[in-house]
């Protein structure tokens, strides 16, 4: 999952709270205690005196998928590299300004500056 702008990522790491080069037993650790902290039922429970009723289910799941997606060393590698490529790119598409735009007129084979 990556949400947000480019620059502020909420990653499958970000949801269990581990470092992208944490190992399985450190994600396996973090998603017991996520896990057991977001349960519908416990929530429930405490959504009677401090929680909105909306979201409540909201949390677990989150961790849940970002869970099933790391806990798999196969789907973690393809993961892992689509998240490095997302990043890439939003880091090349940050240097490129307005102002580095231009159009070539194809009959004259001169570029012209976009209109502001």
């Amino acid at each position: 999952m990556l949400s947000g702008d480019t620059s502020i990522l909420k990653t499958h790491y970000d949801i269990l709270g581990v470092k992208e080069d944490a190992c399985l037993e450190e994600i396996r650790t973090s998603y017991r205690s996520a896990i057991l902290n977001s349960h519908p039922d416990k929530m429930q429970k405490a959504s009677e005196t401090s929680y909105p009723e909306h979201g409540r289910g909201d949390r677990f799941l989150e961790i849940q998928r970002a869970w099933e997606l790391l806990g798999n060393i196969q789907s973690r590698g393809v993961y892992d590299i689509k998240l490095r490529a997302l990043r890439q790119d939003a880091i090349g598409a940050d240097d490129v300004t307005f102002e580095d735009l231009t159009v070539e007129d194809a009959g004259r084979g001169v570029f012209v500056p976009m209109p502001m």
